[in-house]
């Protein structure tokens, strides 16, 4: 008599497999041919990689200034 957990155990191989195989489809089909550079000009430059260079918190400029005498928060309590 067979057990319950047999069944389990075929579907965690399947699936440890497939992840195995998968790795190695994806490794000689975009990372090993060119040494990883397929999509260097038009995937990695895809605007969503590229945009977070052109926001102020990455020139290190502020938002908003204060002017000059001015203060930061309210002026009374």
């Amino acid at each position: 008599m067979t057990s319950v957990w047999s069944g389990i155990d075929v579907l965690s191989a399947a699936l440890d497999s497939g992840y195995a195989v998968g790795l190695i489809i994806i490794f000689f089909t975009l990372q090993y041919p060119m040494n990883g550079t397929i999509g260097l000009n038009n995937i990695q430059t895809w605007w969503g990689n590229t945009v977070y260079v052109n926001t102020a918190d990455s020139n290190g400029v502020a938002y908003k200034t204060i002017p000059d005498g001015g203060t930061f928060g309210p002026s009374s309590w």
